[in-house]
């Protein structure tokens, strides 16, 4: 670990992580940035919403070409195992590896996205030996939650015509499009049986060892969802519901869900346990080899009414869930879909709270239209928040073919162009200066938004070299 962080972009991130990062807290994390450009010399401005604005002047010889918005986001999804004691908002992120891959050694997620991209951009700012157009770096917040940071930020007085976003996870693809989205509340009503009688046990149940990742770009991997799982074994009719709940972010699929039931033995609950567990190893085995449904001894409470259970069946059964489908535009790319990443019943309330996703506004609009006829047909209701534009690709793009061949020249291989399942903050740069011809890039990182979260060190380097040799040639 001392031997690999001496690496510029390394050491820069393992700094990143000792400081809070998760979306809506990120002032420590903006003013230890903003102090450092500071003392380097760099002209920064910080705004109201913590976005930081950094610029570095263009080496010899570069003087009289186009500048370029370097650009990635502070925060990160702060996700972590059951048994992980870990505050994100006051403890460091401690590193580990594993072969070639950096991860968290605390049990929770690693913050590559964006910390690598952030790393990144200010490893170029003080890097003596690049060479390279004016920079002007954009470091937003609350891409995870709110897009606050880049639908806020007054980017008015930048110069630059191009722009390189660095929050993409694959080293051999550029990114020319990726796509809007809006987050989505769906509560509705449940009653309980007042005067609920017999002998019956109370127990809890809990579906857990699920991979989880991103909501968009793992939502084709069929890694499974965990409330949808319970929501099948709950169905059994062993068992009264009392409560649910499972998820922690509508931007991660869910990796454990768990209810509290009542049975009539322990023995009946534990056939329907196993009876589930083994037809769910026999589907999501291959990708979720320690998948566990868990049942140990709960309190007792009235359970929900038979029709409020069928209602949260229903629901969620019938609730825009994984991909709806398919871009046309690109192969195996998926165009729309949507995630339910939380579900409560707190309150004797039903709430599922999702995202969804699309490459074009109509068809984000059509999943909702589809939400809201659910909601009317279970007398629910639906708020709609933290909405976000979608990027569309355009065929013709300098930047693109500029990152193509740079790539082909460094790695002796064809770079791939994309449209990505998934919301980016391009789309905002893109509505505020429409001239802009953005891109994004990163290094090769598997399983975010999840503990397993990780990323390639190999690849790390590599796409330092690739973007200091694409601003050299930009």
């Amino acid at each position: 670990m001392k031997d690999i962080m001496t690496n510029r972009v390394l050491r820069i991130f393992e700094k990143l992580n000792t400081y809070p990062r998760e979306s809506g807290n990120e002032k420590a994390v903006s003013d230890y940035i903003a102090a450092w450009a500071a003392g380097k010399g760099f002209e920064v401005t910080q705004d109201e919403y913590m976005n930081l604005i950094i610029r570095k002047p263009a080496t010899d010889g570069y003087e009289d070409r186009d500048p370029v918005i370097l650009q990635a986001h502070m925060d990160m999804v702060c996700e972590k195992n059951s048994d992980s004691s870990h505050d994100f908002s006051r403890d460091p992120i401690a590193l580990k590896v594993e072969g070639d891959w950096l991860m968290s050694d605390c049990g929770t997620s690693l913050g590559a996205d964006d910390g690598i991209g952030v790393a990144a951009a200010m490893a170029i700012l003080e890097d003596e030996d690049a060479q390279h157009p004016a920079l002007e770096v954009v470091f937003t917040v609350e891409e995870e939650t709110s897009f606050a940071g880049a639908e806020n930020v007054d980017i008015s007085t930048l110069k630059a015509t191009r722009m390189i976003n660095l929050d993409h996870a694959c080293e051999n693809e550029v990114i020319a499009g990726s796509c809007g989205g809006t987050g989505v509340e769906f509560t509705m009503p449940l009653e309980r049986c007042s005067d609920f009688a017999g002998d019956a046990k109370a127990y809890r149940i809990t579906v857990t060892g699920l991979m989880g990742g991103h909501s968009g770009e793992d939502i084709h991997r069929g890694r499974g969802n965990a409330i949808t799982l319970l929501i099948r074994l709950l169905e059994n009719p062993a068992f009264k519901v009392v409560s649910i709940s499972g998820g922690t972010n509508r931007l991660a699929i869910p990796r454990e869900a768990s209810a509290v039931v009542l049975a009539e033995s322990r023995e009946a609950a534990v056939e329907a346990v196993n009876s589930a567990k083994a037809s769910f190893r026999r589907e999501y085995g291959a990708v979720a080899p320690d998948l566990d449904i868990i049942i140990g001894d709960a309190d007792f409470a009235p359970p929900l009414t038979d029709e409020s259970f069928a209602k949260i069946a229903a629901a969620v059964r019938l609730y825009p869930n994984g991909i709806v489908s398919m871009n046309g535009s690109f192969e195996n790319t998926v165009e729309s879909s949507d995630n339910i990443g939380i579900i409560s019943t707190e309150g004797d309330v039903l709430s599922l709270t999702s995202e969804i996703r699309g490459a074009y506004r109509t068809t984000v609009d059509s999943i909702a239209a589809t939400i809201d006829a659910l909601a009317g047909l279970l007398g629910a209701e639906v708020r709609y928040f933290n909405g976000y534009v979608p990027w569309e690709y355009k065929d013709e793009s300098a930047m693109k073919e500029l990152a193509i061949k740079v790539y082909g020249e460094l790695r002796g291989e064809t770079m791939n162009c994309i449209a990505l399942h998934a919301g980016l903050e391009c789309g905002f740069f893109a509505e505020k200066k429409p001239e802009l011809d953005i891109i994004s890039i990163g290094p090769d990182c598997i399983y975010f938004h999840s503990p397993q979260e990780r990323a390639s060190i190999p690849s790390i380097l590599r796409f330092y070299d690739f973007l200091k040799e694409l601003l050299r040639q930009a």
